[in-house]
């Protein structure tokens, strides 16, 4: 080092610095990224939880007008009204087959009239019939004479459920509902998403025997966890219903829980409360997004923005030494010349020549100073100008 130019350890020196600076700056700014990543996230996976929402309001909207549309059959309307169940049947089955097939309609209900009503045809479940239906969506129908509609558990399901009142000559004459199991319902919105859904109730809500009776050939879960229970997913791969917490006591805003990797993606999971059409939290949605784009565009600006950092902070570190150059170095080497051309004119014996502290240019041009500058002596016994004294006044 001792015998490196000035120039080149002020150079070197810079561009240390700089890379430092801007290592520094990368981590700082990849912190920023990793941030605005996990936001980003965060927002994709609220948008997950409002495309759920969304869906619930798009399969209200299609109940009701399905509804309006079956309130003005007439052959329905007289069955109905001579409680020819058998007929009524025997009318309602092609069609709830056909609502299947095109809406994923799933079950159909003819409720008696009055403040209790019964259910008078489950077309859906014939064999189950003369029960009373005690929901918030039947009740609402009755108190409003206008449409009650919600996420409801039944006897049958937790479905998504519309009820309108049946008036003939200004008369309520009973009441008609339909409703969307919530298989069908969690695959129309991975259908129109991309993501995968899942759903668990409380099981404070739920009757384990009824629960166990509507299950058919699926196995029953109910025993699988303590306090919730499964009631369907769109996959039930990468632990997408799995959770530790109070589902209670999910946060509105919901609640993010952690990335999966496949393959060459990355998956994130997020739950967010369910309520049913009480308002009621009844359980939790889990959705399960495909994050890897969100991760791919973090990746790809804290590259570009390390590189350029490391690049700005290297130009500048050789920005300021052709600054420190132009200003410093070329005029010490001016000043050098000067003293080298008097040094010459003066014809300085050997006697004068001083041993270099340092081989830089600064080195260099203190011994200029001291040959040509110092009056004449000998060297020392270490080969040193002894050091000049400076007389009392």
């Amino acid at each position: 080092m001792r015998s490196l130019s000035l120039q080149v350890k002020l150079a070197v020196a810079l561009v240390a610095l700089a890379i430092v600076v801007s290592l520094a700056g990368a981590h700082v700014a990849a912190a920023a990224l990793e941030a605005s990543a996990a936001a980003a996230q965060r927002a994709s996976l609220e948008a997950g939880g409002q495309a759920f929402e969304a869906e619930k309001r798009n399969g209200i909207e299609k109940l009701a007008a399905t509804l309006d549309g079956l309130l003005g059959n007439a052959a329905l309307r007289d069955a109905f009204v001579a409680r020819d169940s058998a007929r009524l049947l025997a009318l309602a089955t092609p069609v709830l087959e056909v609502l299947r097939e095109r809406d994923g309609i799933t079950h159909w209900y003819f409720h008696t009239a009055g403040p209790e009503p019964t259910v008078f045809l489950r077309v859906h479940r014939p064999e189950l019939s003369g029960d009373r239906a005690d929901r918030v969506t039947l009740r609402r129908a009755i108190e409003t004479g206008a449409l009650g509609a919600g996420t409801e558990l039944g006897k049958t399901a937790f479905a998504l459920r519309a009820v309108r009142p049946w008036i003939l000559g200004g008369k309520v004459i009973g009441y008609l509902e339909l409703a969307q199991d919530m298989d069908g319902f969690l695959g129309a919105v991975k259908a129109r998403t991309g993501d995968d859904y899942g759903i668990l109730l409380l099981k404070k809500y739920l009757d384990e025997r009824e629960w166990a009776s509507v299950l058919g050939k699926r196995a029953n879960t109910w025993n699988d966890r303590p306090d919730v229970v499964v009631v369907d997913a769109t996959t039930f791969t990468d632990g997408i219903v799995d959770y530790e917490g109070d589902v209670a006591a999910i946060p509105d805003r919901g609640e993010l829980l952690g990335e999966v990797e496949r393959s060459d993606r990355t998956l994130a999971r997020a739950v967010f409360p369910l309520r049913d059409a009480g308002g009621r939290r009844v359980g939790a949605v889990f959705v399960l997004r495909d994050v890897t784009a969100i991760h791919a565009v973090a990746r790809a600006g804290m590259v570009r923005t390390t590189l350029a950092l490391f690049a700005l902070g290297v130009l500048g570190a050789l920005l300021a030494v052709a600054v420190v150059r132009a200003l410093v170095f070329a005029r010490l080497g001016t000043l050098r010349r000067a003293l080298e051309g008097r040094a010459a004119e003066e014809d300085v014996p050997q006697s004068r020549i001083v041993q270099l502290r340092s081989e830089d240019e600064v080195g260099r041009l203190e011994a200029l100073f001291d040959r040509v500058l110092l009056p004449s002596r000998p060297l020392d016994g270490d080969g040193e100008v002894p050091h000049r004294r400076t007389p009392c006044a």
